[in-house]
């Protein structure tokens, strides 16, 4: 290592396949640090590897309980640590909304109070209620990155807030105030919208056999028409079907549909049209899981829960056998469902803060 020039050194730490490795390989030594908290560094490392995700919040099934963080490894990260207690007024009066990078929003008392918060860092900032608007139907909030450059990504100091209402959008910016933009003319009324999921940092919603697409990085909202996901579609029946969007494993975006017992999954090609991809007869998938009736498929099955590469399932029934489908293989496996169908993934705050002393 004496020997190694310090180009050659950051690429080999440019390599460290993890963000809580990279914090852990600053702790080697006082060159090591250096070289890692250097800004140039951080975008390389930023564009060859993907954000640490610490887990997923979920809110409580039950009032006057906080919304809690369930670790991807619980061995490495301590769930403790993302504790939402020091929020105003204590964490168990606010609800989740939406999150992006290592960022929550929340809302509590009907959503007219909001709050931004980074819970590793304990920080946040309350969100100024919305004034002169008139009285539409309110949507949903979604955050949406600011102005930043690619070592940063969304901070506590760059972030957006959009709020959808029937025909218009309010948009608010870290030191700046809301705005107002219509957008009729994408979609007649969002009142009318039904999402359909989430997925490569967009949110996904239907109007007939239109999608709406919310852009989470530049908050633009944009259309285009879905594909026949079933035979003899009809753009009017939607409770006979049902379809959502999710992200792959490869995280490309997956449209799967759940239709007469049979499970379609469309995968989206290069020039933007959908082609199926994969499909498979649930009946047959989840034969041989404990508890299977042939029973259980002769009536519509709910989608319990959806998730990167996979979906949660549940017949129509009184009687409870959840299943999962991974989208990639097809596979069926038991499922149990603890936590509630919405989740929102937390990533680790980036760049790293490294607090060691740099000089020497």
């Amino acid at each position: 290592m004496d020997v190694m020039h310090d180009d050659v050194l950051g690429l080999v730490l440019e390599r460290v396949d993890s963000h809580v490795s990279l914090v852990r390989a600053a702790a080697v030594c006082r060159r090591w640090r250096r070289a890692i908290a250097d800004a140039a560094f951080l975008r390389r490392y930023r564009s060859l590897n993907a954000p640490a995700v610490a887990g997923e919040f979920h809110n409580s099934w039950c009032l006057n309980e906080a919304p809690v963080l369930v670790p991807f490894s619980p061995s490495m990260l301590d769930a403790r640590h993302f504790s939402l207690d020091f929020l105003p007024g204590g964490a168990a009066s606010w609800t989740v909304s939406d999150s992006r990078g290592s960022l929550l929003l929340l809302h509590r008392a009907k959503f007219s109070e909001k709050v931004v918060c980074e819970p590793l860092t304990r920080r946040y900032s309350r969100i100024p209620p919305l004034v002169d608007f008139d009285g539409s139907y309110f949507w949903g909030s979604y955050l949406i990155d600011g102005e930043a450059d690619e070592a940063r990504g969304i901070s506590m100091t760059n972030f957006r807030v959009l709020c959808m209402f029937d025909r218009h959008v309010a948009l608010y910016s870290v030191g700046s105030s809301w705005s107002k933009k219509n957008i009729d003319h994408i979609v007649p009324s969002f009142g009318h919208c039904c999402l359909v999921g989430h997925g490569g940092g967009c949110s996904y919603f239907v109007h007939g056999r239109a999608l709406i697409i919310l852009d989470g990085s530049t908050g633009d909202i944009s259309s285009s028409e879905l594909p026949p996901l079933v035979e003899n579609w009809d753009s009017h029946a939607r409770n006979n079907h049902d379809f959502f969007i999710t992200s792959g494993q490869d995280g490309k975006l997956r449209i799967f549909t759940v239709f007469d017992g049979t499970m379609k999954v469309f995968a989206r090609l290069e020039g933007g049209e959908w082609a199926l991809e994969k499909r498979v007869l649930l009946s047959e998938a989840t034969r041989g899981l404990p508890g299977y009736k042939p029973s259980f498929f002769s009536e519509p099955q709910y989608v319990f829960r959806v998730g990167t590469g996979y979906v949660i399932l549940s017949p129509y029934i009184a009687e409870p056998w959840i299943f999962s489908i991974n989208l990639e293989t097809m596979e069926a496996a038991p499922a149990v469902v603890s936590i509630p169908s919405r989740v929102y993934g937390c990533e680790l705050p980036w760049p790293p803060t490294l607090h060691a002393c740099l000089d020497g």
